[in-house]
């Protein structure tokens, strides 16, 4: 395990906009992963493992402060009263142990909120499961991080080694900063105090900037022109309407899927694109299926896509994400046209760069009355219809608590007006699929699944057979080199 990683003492407004939205019950920013292993871990290698864990991630050991009337993002602060036995639990599977038992199990416990007077996450140690297996199903707030950092905090700290660690880490003295409103409002005037002036030094450097090379200011200026323009759009797009819409309660169902990363892989070689391209059009292609089902024809719906905008000098907690709205083309029955307007719509997306300008709405979210960000809020994520982000994952085997890991299921939160988020995590060969189901509006779940696979063998199948498509960039897209996917969050 590497040493200490630096995390930051107070929220940037990504983070605050997740902490602050979970004041809307129905929109509880939870994400969570389900760790299958080959063997079951016994109890004490999984807690010294996590007190590892614990002991190197700050995070996992501080609580939320909200500052006084809104004047800064909230800060973390170290929990005095820290007990890892609080947020590590075990829980029983029943017989005979499969994995439908075992969702059934941990499904509530995703949806059970956290206590905000403690550290933001729990995670529960399986025990019953057929053949031995084992299981580790962990659930954080999303205003500790994003897809990507938590994917790479998965790499680093869990490696690819099943010898345990040497010792535990050495007893880490609490910084006991003080949590009475007059000291939390000073250092909330320190931090607005460093951000104005870190502002004022921005400035002065673009105006410097600008007098020495016009041209490229210019050039500068035009590409925040695009990216406005594409920003204003996507805010201004009415939301697509399904009639299969339902009111939103507060229970969750989670399930799963497994989609061959080799096959995808090779279908994008063929047709041109990204990973995260075909994934939408597998994705679309399952929606289709679901509303044909309930005999409602819709041609298109918004899928709130999570791009990361994460570079490798940020710190690996806290969100460095953009949530941008992707049209989806439901209607569409052709798998390949599926996805050649997939591509059409990501490659603006990808030229205008408007993914660069949400930071900056989330910070003017930030300043405003709380009661008015929560309205915008719900406003933007009701435009969207449901969720889909793609996260990709280490290619080698990594281990848990001495234990090869098998699988690797991701869950992320539900918005828009749809019962279902999408989750993709790739860990080695397989794409693992995590499905979020409020069960109250979807009661159908077994449909949807049947829809995925069936989207999932025909995109295949399409790709197998195409012929391959020129190496050429979408329209306004730069040539880059090939990747395995744009990376989502």
């Amino acid at each position: 395990m590497p040493a200490e990683v630096t995390w930051p003492n107070r929220m940037n407004p990504t983070d605050a906009v997740f902490w602050f939205m979970d004041k809307i019950p129905e929109f509880r920013s939870m994400i969570g992963a389900l760790i299958l292993l080959e063997r079951a871990p016994s109890r004490q290698r999984i807690r010294e493992d996590f007190e590892r864990l614990a002991g190197r991630l700050a995070r996992m050991r501080q609580r939320v402060v909200e500052v006084p009337f809104g004047l800064a993002p909230p800060e973390w602060v170290d929990d005095i009263q820290f007990d890892l036995d609080y947020h590590l639990r075990e829980v029983a599977v029943p017989a005979p142990g499969g994995m439908e038992e075992l969702l059934r199990e941990i499904s509530p416990l995703y949806a059970t909120p956290f206590d905000p007077k403690r550290p933001l996450w729990e995670a529960y140690v399986a025990e019953g499961l057929l053949g031995g297996r084992g299981a580790v199903f962990v659930k954080m707030h999303h205003c500790m991080t994003d897809g990507v950092g938590g994917s790479r905090l998965f790499e680093s700290l869990l490696g690819g080694r099943a010898e345990p660690a040497a010792g535990l880490p050495p007893a880490r003295m609490v910084e006991r900063r003080s949590v009475h409103a007059a000291a939390v409002l000073w250092r909330a005037l320190l931090y607005d105090i460093q951000e104005a002036i870190r502002a004022s030094g921005a400035v002065l450097d673009g105006v410097a900037s600008a007098v020495g090379d016009p041209r490229a200011t210019l050039a500068g200026i035009g590409r925040t022109l695009r990216a406005v323009s594409g920003f204003a759009r996507e805010l201004t797009t009415s939301r697509a309407r399904s009639p299969v819409r339902r009111r939103r309660s507060l229970s969750r169902r989670l399930a799963t899927f497994d989609m061959s990363l080799a096959e995808i892989d090779a279908v994008r070689s063929r047709l041109g694109g990204t990973v995260n391209d075909i994934v939408l059009t597998i994705v679309s292609g399952a929606m289709h299926r679901w509303h044909t089902a309930h005999g409602a024809d819709v041609r298109s719906l918004r899928a709130l896509v999570p791009v990361s905008i994460r570079g490798e000098r940020d710190p690996l907690g806290g969100n460095r994400l953009a949530l941008l709205a992707m049209t989806l083309p439901i209607g569409e029955p052709n798998p390949l046209r599926r996805l050649r307007i997939v591509q059409q719509h990501m490659g603006q997306v990808k030229a205008d760069r408007r993914a660069t300008l949400y930071p900056w709405l989330a910070g003017v979210m930030m300043v405003l009355p709380l009661a008015i960000a929560k309205r915008i809020g719900r406003q933007q994520t009701m435009r969207t219809n449901f969720v889909c982000t793609n996260v990709p994952g280490p290619r080698r085997v990594c281990y848990l608590a001495g234990e090869a890991i098998e699988r690797v299921y991701p869950y992320a939160p539900l918005v828009g007006d749809h019962p279902i988020a999408i989750a993709l995590y790739s860990y080695r060969d397989i794409v693992c699929v995590g499905l979020d189901i409020d069960p109250m509006a979807m009661r159908d779940l077994p449909r949807f699944l049947d829809g995925l696979r069936e989207s999932y063998e025909e995109t295949m199948n399409v790709g197998r057979h195409a012929e391959r498509a020129p190496r050429r960039p979408p329209r306004g897209v730069q040539r880059r080199s090939p990747a395995r996917g744009a990376r989502s969050a």
